[in-house]
């Protein structure tokens, strides 16, 4: 279902009509008819006090919309490019967002879009600040003081484009659902939290430094991918054929194995020049040869 049907099914579910609801959420009937019917999207403080009204996600609400505008475009958009020059480490801190990505280009230019298809004001409610250093360039996102860090976790998305010849190491420091690392061969550090990582052609060596549970997606491994966490689950899902070898540090930490959806012994290979590690301390991973 798209959102006027979630909306129109959660509205009877709950036995509202239209003239209760939109006095619930202080709009005119006339609003709720239009999101009904497809007219438009509410803005993003109504469809927080809906979720809020319904107890259901902004995810969950927008999830159709979300695969709908990746394949139309987003409705808002705040670009900034910057050209560079000789080769730098990127040290970049973003705000809280719904997905966060990182891809490549072959130019020297460094290009940050923001995007949503409910924030209107991205240029005044985030600001891009760059910080030229000898060797290293920082690149800081930040959130305006009047914008709430729930906005950009429901409805930001940022991705960060690269020039491939130019970036010597990323690290990113961020709070994220979604993290995606695509087609890039320099070495990249997270640090924060997110849910969920795609990694879609990424060479290199790749450190996970996160400290909630995560589903990771690798369409290809690494050449090292290490994996740091303390008193969390993880699963990483590899190609059925995937060769590598795995290690462990820290205390209690444990990676199982699986297969056409059943456990499994060991699948690693001693011959492999591929690494899965995992570090930290009371930490499980479960390598799930499924794609």
């Amino acid at each position: 279902m798209n959102f006027a049907e979630k909306l129109r099914t959660l509205r009877k579910q709950f036995r509202f009509s239209q003239e209760q609801l939109a006095e619930k959420l202080g709009v005119s009937r006339q609003a709720i008819t239009k999101w009904e019917t497809e007219g438009g999207l509410p803005d993003i403080e109504n469809l927080m006090a809906i979720a809020s009204l319904f107890s259901v996600s902004m995810d969950d609400l927008l999830s159709d919309e979300k695969l709908n505008y990746a394949e139309a475009g987003f409705a808002y958009e705040s670009v900034t490019e910057y050209d560079i020059s000789r080769p730098y480490r990127f040290d970049i801190s973003a705000p809280s967002a719904l997905e966060i990505s990182i891809t490549t280009a072959e130019n020297e230019k460094l290009k940050v879009c923001l995007a949503s298809h409910v924030l209107q004001s991205l240029e005044k409610d985030y600001k891009v600040q760059l910080d030229e250093h000898r060797n290293r360039m920082d690149v800081d996102i930040c959130r305006s003081e009047n914008t709430q860090s729930i906005m950009g976790k429901e409805a930001l998305y940022i991705n960060i484009c690269l020039p491939s010849s130019l970036c010597e190491k990323v690290e990113l420091q961020a709070a994220t659902q979604i993290l995606r690392l695509c087609n890039t061969a320099f070495p990249f550090e997270f640090d924060g939290k997110t849910g969920k990582v795609f990694l879609e052609g990424a060479g290199g060596h790749v450190a996970l430094n996160c400290y909630t549970d995560m589903e990771i997606n690798a369409d290809q491994l690494p050449a090292f991918l290490e994996i740091n966490q303390i008193n969390a689950t993880s699963a990483l899902r590899v190609p059925q054929d995937a060769r590598y070898y795995t290690k462990i540090k820290g205390k209690t930490n444990r990676i199982n194995f699986s297969k056409d959806g059943k456990s499994s012994e060991y699948l690693g290979d001693s011959d492999a020049d591929k690494c899965i590690e995992l570090a930290g301390m009371n930490a499980e991973l479960l390598i799930d040869h499924s794609m």
